[in-house]
This record gives structure tokens, C-alpha cells and sequence, in this order.
């Protein structure tokens, strides 16, 4: 019975994975306007409200009119310091789901000596106080399910942020609310406006600058699949080896999915470059970049935190 629900587990967390992926492609990343002749996409200004995510679009929009005006009109500025600026908004939503993945690692040897409570032990009785043994763990270490969907509250900012990046170069001209016309677009030699479809000339840089994205994305997984790794070691640091949580096929299972889960959003980011303005490529570029250090500090700042919840849960 437990390998079949571990089974569906899996299945579930994939079926989700999936899904959300899915819904990425769908809601930020697909082009609303319908192609025209030569198969280049209709254009699709940033006016009125088309869908939902467009109320997203507009803030995220009118703060890039406003730091372009800032920049003197630089794009790639624009797009740099915007992205600076919204990812650091997002900070204190990085540092809660870090929290949150501190708390669950320090309950789980808690949770597998309960496991090995309950283990056999199939009857009413015994399920519902293993339920209630699990809330009062879960209460302890102050994990709820709204730390687990703290990472989706961001979605709505990237999303928005993606769109109006790739409208942008669609809303020039006096009858837009937001006319960009005041952009420059190039930066170091290349047109952040254009795409391999409009501007075929590009062709070539847009693929280095896609490459670079994709090269990037990759480097930041690795980079976290290590740090996770050392975090592990300084979590369990003063556990006994028998009261570690063991690798079983279900976490196996569920890391392989996420590894491949991260190699296909690499390529996800790789194709969307490539068929998109190259503003957008600049984006990733420098969140990317902007993911890797906030990793290194909130990492290096892991064994202070570290050491205040231990105190702070051995006190209860």
C-alpha cells in the first residue's frame, strides 16, 4: 500500500510539474497576435486589457517607461536595472521558501522516526494519531501549506514582467498610453527590439546571447544541487547517522524529476530567445546572473540562520 501511494505521489508531483510548466508556456510565453504574411507575429501593443496577466503588464510596463526616461533612454539599461530592481523586490519571498526548506530539512528526522512509529501499524486508531503526531510537527516547526505555494506568488510579477518586455518593441508611437519610442534599442551592437524573424541580420548574436542564457540557467541549477548538498551536511551536522533521512526510490524519483525538470526549462529559456525581441534574452542574461549571487548570499547566510531556528526548536 505504501509503494503504491509513493508511486502516486510521484505521479502527482510530475502531473503537476507538468501542468505548471504547461501553463508557463501557455500564459506568459505564447504570442497573442496571429501571424501574418511571411510568419512574422502580428504586432501586439501594450493597450487595454486583453487578458489577465495584462494587469500585471501594465505596472510592469509603466516602471520600465519610467527608469527608460531615467536611463536616457537606454534599453539595455532599462532592462538591467529593472531587473535588478524586481527580482530584489522579490527577495523577501526567496528568503521565506529558503526558511521554509531549512524548517522541513530540520523536521525530517523527526518525521521518519515518526514513519518508523507507525510503521505496520494500518488500523483507524493508529492513522489518526500518527495524523495528529504530524500536525504537532508541523506546528513546531511553523510549515504550513502557504509556505509551499510562497514560490507562485512571484509568478504573476515574472510573468508580467515577460510580457511587457516582449510587447515593448510593439508599442511605439503617440497613440499608445506608454509610447517607447524613446528607446534606444541597441546595446553593444545588438537590436533589443528585434528577433531572428524580424531582423535576420541578428541571426547570429541572438544565438550567442541564447546560448549564454541557456549555459547560465544550466551553471544555476548545478550550483544549487550543490549548495543543497553542503546545506544537508550543516543541517544534519549534530544528527546521528541512523536518524538522518534516508534516500528512498521516492526521493529519487522526485530529485531525477526536478533535474530533468531544470534541464527542460534550460531549453524552454533557450527556444524563447530565439523567438522573441533579444530585450528578452538580456533579461534571463542578468536574472540569471542576479539568481546565482542572491544563492551565494542567502547560502552563506544559512549557518546563522541555521543556527538560531536549532535553538529555537530545541527550546519547544
Amino acid at each position: 500500500m505504501r509503494k503504491i501511494l509513493n508511486n502516486k505521489t510521484v505521479k502527482m508531483i510530475g502531473a503537476i510539474v507538468l501542468v505548471l510548466f504547461v501553463a508557463l508556456i501557455l500564459t506568459g510565453c505564447g504570442c497573442s497576435g496571429q501571424p501574418t504574411e511571411g510568419g512574422v507575429p502580428a504586432p501586439d501593443p501594450i493597450v487595454g486589457f486583453k487578458s489577465f496577466w495584462d494587469l500585471f503588464v501594465w505596472p510592469m510596463a509603466a516602471i520600465m517607461w519610467v527608469v527608460g526616461k531615467v536611463m536616457g533612454g537606454n534599453y539595455g539599461l532599462t532592462i538591467i536595472f529593472t531587473t535588478i530592481l524586481v527580482r530584489t523586490a522579490a527577495w523577501p519571498i526567496y528568503t521565506k521558501t529558503n526558511d521554509m526548506s531549512l524548517k522541513t530539512k530540520l523536521m525530517a528526522p523527526e518525521m521518519e522516526k515518526l514513519e518508523a512509529k507507525y510503521a505496520g501499524k494500518d488500523d483507524k486508531e493508529s492513522q489518526q494519531r500518527k495524523q495528529m503526531e504530524m500536525m504537532q510537527l508541523y506546528k513546531k516547526y511553523g510549515i504550513g501549506i502557504g509556505g509551499c505555494l510562497l514560490p507562485f506568488l512571484q509568478m504573476p510579477l515574472f510573468l508580467g514582467f515577460f510580457q511587457a518586455l516582449r510587447r515593448i518593441p510593439d508599442t511605439l508611437g503617440a497613440e499608445y498610453p506608454l509610447d517607447f519610442t524613446f528607446l534606444k534599442s541597441n546595446f553593444l551592437g545588438l537590436n533589443l527590439f528585434a528577433s531572428r524573424t524580424t531582423a535576420p541580420e541578428m541571426a547570429t548574436k541572438i544565438w550567442i546571447l541564447a546560448i549564454a542564457v541557456g549555459v547560465l540557467q544550466v551553471l544555476s541549477q548545478v550550483l544549487i544541487i550543490i549548495r543543497q548538498k553542503l546545506q544537508e551536511k550543516k543541517v544534519y551536522s549534530d544528527v546521528p547517522e541512523y536518524r538522518r533521512p534516508q534516500q528512498n526510490q521516492q526521493n529519487k524519483s522526485q530529485n531525477m524529476m526536478m533535474n530533468v525538470f531544470a534541464i527542460a526549462m534550460s531549453v524552454m529559456m533557450v527556444v524563447f530567445v530565439l523567438n522573441n525581441p533579444a530585450g528578452l534574452g538580456l533579461y534571463w542574461l542578468v536574472g540569471n546572473i542576479y539568481t546565482m549571487i542572491q544563492a551565494q548570499i542567502s547560502y552563506m547566510l544559512t549557518e546563522k540562520r541555521l543556527a538560531k531556528l536549532k535553538e529555537k526548536f530545541n527550546k519547544e
